[in-house]
């Protein structure tokens, strides 16, 4: 009997301890805007700062041509369940996402937001960018 229950318990412990394993995109220290900005090939990606757990923070987008509608989708390292948000359009062009990240609490930091993007003729993307939520 003591030998199930010692079985039981080191499941419950060792399960979400696999769980925060696993990143849910390729991290791509490029696109990694803790510390500044980034222009990339089609978007530039500008930020509130800092980026910290439990603060809101808001991520503008600008695209070299115009966008139907963005949803933005952020995760931590973590599997720890998705947050979506619909991006606000601001022109054709820019568009702004306002989220607020939790803290982890394993302590890791890394966050991405992914940008599902619909262009107006229809075309479809996806663009992340990655951070350090401290």
């Amino acid at each position: 009997m003591k030998k199930n229950i010692f079985i039981l318990i080191l499941i419950i412990m060792t399960v979400p301890y696999f769980s925060f394993a696993a990143f849910p995109a390729d991290y791509n220290a490029v696109y990694d805007i803790t510390e500044k900005d980034g222009n990339f090939k089609n978007v530039s990606v500008s930020a509130t700062r800092p980026i910290k757990p439990m603060k809101e923070f808001t991520l503008t987008y600008k695209f070299d041509r115009p966008v139907k509608s963005v949803i933005f989708t952020s995760n931590m390292e973590m599997d720890m369940g998705k947050y979506e948000y619909e991006g606000k359009k601001v022109s054709d062009t820019v568009f702004t996402v306002t989220q607020t990240l939790v803290k982890c609490m394993s302590g890791r930091t890394k966050w991405y937001t992914k940008a599902d993007i619909t262009y107006m003729n229809g075309e479809k993307s996806v663009f992340y960018v990655f951070y350090d939520v401290k």
